[in-house]
């Protein structure tokens, strides 16, 4: 059983990855995205961020696990989801009149996608076994 939800998961990596790359996208833009994980603390928003491209960087580079060995690679990966974030941000200042941008929201995101490396190179160890 386990084999096979491996199986299904790697076939459809690419497909998860935008699911959540636009889910992401969706929050950041929407004035409906007000999700309350129970958490109680003054920066709990900024803790989202983090999880959020945590979760992203963690799908996308699940998606091309075979060429994560590449340093290159990883140096994309980093930039290219620290760019959607600023992207996502600048967005959210201009294109909607219910959110604002935060910079300390970029850097919760760029926390995330660090997070998400660092963990990934953990996961992949355990995965490849």
């Amino acid at each position: 059983m386990l084999q096979h939800i491996k199986k299904l998961l790697e076939h459809n990596a690419l497909y998860i990855a935008i699911a959540i790359t636009t889910f992401i996208a969706y929050l950041s833009l929407s004035s409906e995205s007000k999700i309350d994980l129970g958490f109680t603390f003054k920066s709990k928003d900024k803790l989202y961020h983090t999880l959020a491209y945590f979760t992203l960087t963690f799908a996308w580079l699940f998606a091309f696990r075979n060429k994560y060995q590449n340093n290159k690679f990883k140096i994309l990966t980093l930039c290219a989801l620290t760019f959607y974030g600023i992207i996502l941000e600048v967005l959210q200042g201009t294109l909607t009149n219910y959110r604002t941008s935060d910079l300390y929201d970029a850097i919760a995101n760029f926390l995330g996608v660090i997070l998400g490396i660092f963990a990934f190179n953990i996961f992949l160890k355990w995965y490849n076994q």
